[in-house]
């Protein structure tokens, strides 16, 4: 086992007591007490999963998460020590793959661990190398390229983070909402009503006929899904 996972939380026993357990099943571990450490982090090492706490000092570890889904793909995991359902309801719309309430028992938390490395590491395509694939296509989160049949395809930024976002999750509805969301940086917010714009011309460079898209699915009175690989 050669996966490596960073685990961001200002509380140093904790990260100290996590560390020593993950690394005892033979994970990596790299660890940040704060957000700016933790997007230093994730900017420089190839990371297969984030463990990040909701308080941090400074940023809030959603304001963490966002940056993070600026330029990665990365599963992550939210701890909190809240349990209000507003909060995984936010932290889920922003990116997370799975959230675990504080205290919690590091059976449990290795058990979703491993949960969710088997179903981004294989099951929904991504290979060892962070390279995304569905059908013919291939989406490589880190060098920012997407390619069909080997062939690069020319992708537009917004368009690009759409893929990523839908490649990520095949077979998971998003709606044009949740789509501008996660795709919007900064003060730059892309009103949900152009995602559609967007997609017509995503599915002209990606699909064999646009007509009758493959990859991208509608998904009636909702909104947009990738199809899951066959």
């Amino acid at each position: 086992m050669d996966e490596t996972i960073l685990l961001v939380d200002d509380d140093a026993a904790l990260l100290e007591v996590t560390s020593i357990v993950l690394a005892s099943e033979g994970y990596k571990v790299l660890t940040a007490e704060e957000g700016a450490e933790a997007l230093r982090i994730v900017s420089q090492e190839r990371l297969d999963l984030v463990v990040l706490d909701v308080m941090l000092p400074r940023a809030s570890g959603f304001e963490v998460l966002q940056r993070i889904r600026e330029q990665s793909d990365v599963p992550v995991v939210m701890l909190t020590a809240k349990s209000q359902s507003v909060d995984k309801v936010v932290g889920l719309e922003l990116g997370a793959d799975d959230y675990i309430t504080k205290p919690f028992d590091t059976k449990e938390l290795l058990a979703r661990i491993k949960a969710i490395l088997r179903r981004f590491g294989r099951q929904e395509g991504m290979g060892r190398d962070g390279v995304i694939k569905l059908g013919a296509l291939e989406l490589d989160p880190t060098g920012y390229t997407v390619s069909k049949e080997s062939h690069l395809l020319e992708l537009t930024p917004t368009e690009f983070k759409i893929l990523a976002l839908l490649m990520r999750r095949p077979g998971q509805a998003f709606t044009r909402t949740q789509i501008s969301d996660a795709v919007s940086t900064g003060q730059h917010y892309l009103a949900s009503r152009y995602i559609d714009v967007h997609i017509s011309r995503l599915r002209g460079k990606i699909e064999r006929d646009p007509s009758k898209p493959e990859i991208i699915q509608t998904v009636p009175s909702v909104g947009y899904r990738a199809a899951r690989a066959s």
